[in-house]
């Protein structure tokens, strides 16, 4: 029993000192960093970058092929082929403009795995049926505990259904992000405490039609990031509100604001 409490303990001071070594600031990568870097979005090459860089944070995009495979990519179709529908053989017979092949979350926690400066924020997307979705959510889930890749990754959901499912199963923060240009009754505050929801990833245009959110979600403990935040105006207005993370296809700029206080 002495024995078992000893290890119990090295590993969760392990877990510990790991999360102390995840670089302490607000920046994620969305889709990695790509655009001023030429990678390939959602690529292995484009989370090095953001990883390089010294982002806390790097997004990426899961899908499920109909062979039970989890991908990582951002669009529902991969070269003229839709990814629910296709197998995962068919689908890495074109590779990225790197030559990369399109890598599998499997592969892509692996090589996330191999550091501990910047965490890998998945987004579980929600194309397709409700049972697709909610079948991704927990495939993701569970190859995360399988793969003991707890500490480097959090999930953003846009699926409720999707989000009660994943969290019978992890205990790792879960943002939601309500739905893009159309605002939900979902999103407001109260349905979001209502809920149990403890952190939000809204697009920008959603905050800024109610400033008033972010004190509200502020003043309830709720995680704030926002998307997609490329603008030097959209990085002094998430800024000055101190989100707790802010995603953008600019990492490199957002990074230079936020070390030079400007």
């Amino acid at each position: 029993m002495r024995r078992l409490f000893i290890i119990l303990s090295f590993l969760l001071c392990a877990t510990t000192v790991m999360a102390q070594n995840f670089r302490q600031n607000c920046v994620v990568a969305h889709r990695g960093a790509w655009k001023n870097t030429g990678h390939p979005q959602n690529s292995l090459a484009s989370f090095r970058a953001a990883a390089e860089m010294g982002c806390h944070g790097s997004e990426c995009d899961v899908h499920l092929t109909v062979d039970d495979s989890l991908v990582v990519t951002h669009d529902p179709t991969y070269n003229g082929l839709e990814i629910e529908h296709a197998k995962y053989a068919d689908l890495i017979k074109k590779p990225l403009k790197n030559g990369e092949k399109l890598p599998t979350l499997r592969e892509y926690i692996a090589f996330v795995k191999k550091q501990t400066g910047t965490k890998l924020i998945i987004d579980v997307k929600n194309i397709g049926s409700d049972e697709h979705a909610v079948a991704i959510g927990v495939a993701t889930a569970k190859l995360v505990k399988e793969m003991e890749a707890e500490p480097w990754v959090e999930y953003l959901v846009a699926h409720i259904p999707t989000y009660e499912a994943m969290r019978e199963i992890t205990s790792l923060p879960i943002a939601y992000l309500g739905r893009w240009k159309v605002e939900l009754p979902e999103m407001h505050p109260d349905e979001v405490q209502k809920r149990g929801i403890k952190a939000i990833d809204y697009q920008d245009i959603h905050l800024f039609n109610h400033p008033d959110w972010v004190d509200t979600f502020r003043q309830r403990g709720v995680h704030l990031n926002a998307w997609t935040i490329n603008s030097e105006e959209g990085m002094t207005w998430f800024l000055d509100r101190k989100f707790d993370y802010i995603t953008t296809d600019n990492p490199e700029r957002l990074l230079e604001r936020v070390k030079t206080g400007k």
